[in-house]
């Protein structure tokens, strides 16, 4: 985690607050425009998605957490940038849908972000947000057409053509974990059946392990019990040499291999940069590449270099405080 660094107490210096609102975390930091971290911090909240009122709650803790950090550093905040998981309308500013808390699109957010703190305000998808980091600072730094991918509760993405942000019409597009890679597979949260996220998001992939381990009692992750594994075990297992976690890891990437094969074929890329916890995508990457290689055009596969992505947890931040930082 970045930690807070000691800089010069010139108020004529301004820098731009970031939010990412993950699923269970809220992160926020201090940025440069340079996207550097000076000030970062990550809280934990909970959400009960049939309980508007507790949702209400998250309002406000994500108005004290970004208050809290502008009176810590009073006079350097010029803007502030907030990236949410889900589908944020770029006209209206509004969250249109947020799986985890979908009473958020009843509510004008960026209206009260606005009242509230009287300073500019960005809104955007949190991949798309962390697209913009990379692009910036991170791998993607003077690569025109890419493709960034993030593995989390979901799996979404934030496509970059000719060197800019492209969100669509209205911001939604980038949705590369609604690509349907199974007609047959489960049901989505989007409505549909058998979406890559149904396989390759960081919950399915716990589940799909937890499922193996019913059938397989060699692997060391048994003796944590089936029902009590996370993500974060199936990782150190796979690093451990866990041959079931490392077959875990990399048939995910075959899953998300098929889906970058596509988007390869369809945009002729020349960088896919694989996001999500940084400690997976060395499993991931290799299968992903190997995947693609496999399905996409020869000539557009041999233009495209799959890649880890260089930003950590604080990518989003970094990315939502940069694209802030256009508005002033």
């Amino acid at each position: 985690m970045v930690q807070d660094k000691a800089f010069a107490p010139n108020r004529s210096v301004q820098f731009c607050l970031g939010v990412d609102l993950g699923s269970r975390h809220l992160r926020i930091g201090l940025v440069d425009r340079t996207g550097e971290v000076l000030a970062f911090r990550r809280e934990t909240y909970q959400v009960v998605p049939a309980n508007p009122e507790q949702n209400r709650a998250l309002v406000d803790q994500l108005l004290a957490a970004v208050r809290q950090m502008m009176d810590e550093h009073p006079g350097q905040v010029a803007a502030i940038g907030v990236g949410f998981p889900g589908l944020v309308h770029q006209i209206t500013h509004r969250v249109i849908a947020l799986p985890n808390v979908p009473s958020f699109a009843n509510l004008d957010l960026y209206q009260e972000f606005e009242r509230v703190f009287n300073l500019p305000i960005a809104f955007e998808n949190s991949s798309n947000a962390a697209a913009f980091a990379e692009m910036t600072c991170g791998a993607a730094q003077g690569v025109s057409d890419w493709l960034y991918i993030s593995i989390g509760t979901g799996v979404g993405s934030g496509l970059v053509l000719d060197g800019k942000l492209r969100r669509g019409k209205s911001g939604f597009a980038g949705e590369i974990g609604h690509i349907n890679i199974n007609p047959d597979g489960i049901e989505c949260a989007c409505g549909s059946n058998g979406c890559l996220e149904t396989i390759a998001s960081v919950p399915n992939i716990v589940r799909r392990t937890r499922a193996r381990l019913q059938r397989d009692s060699t692997s060391s992750l048994s003796r944590l019990g089936a029902e009590r594994i996370s993500y974060e075990d199936i990782i150190n297992a796979a690093e451990q040499g866990d041959d079931l976690a490392r077959m875990m890891l990399e048939r995910t990437g075959h899953f998300i291999g098929m889906a970058v094969a596509d988007m390869i074929n369809a945009l002729n890329l020349s960088m896919v940069a694989i996001g999500g916890h940084p400690k997976a995508r060395p499993f991931l990457v290799p299968a992903i590449t190997e995947e693609a290689c496999r399905r996409a055009f020869p000539a557009s596969f041999e233009d495209c270099q799959i890649v880890a992505a260089r930003l950590g947890e604080e990518a989003g931040v970094v990315g939502a405080a940069l694209l802030a930082s256009k508005l002033v």
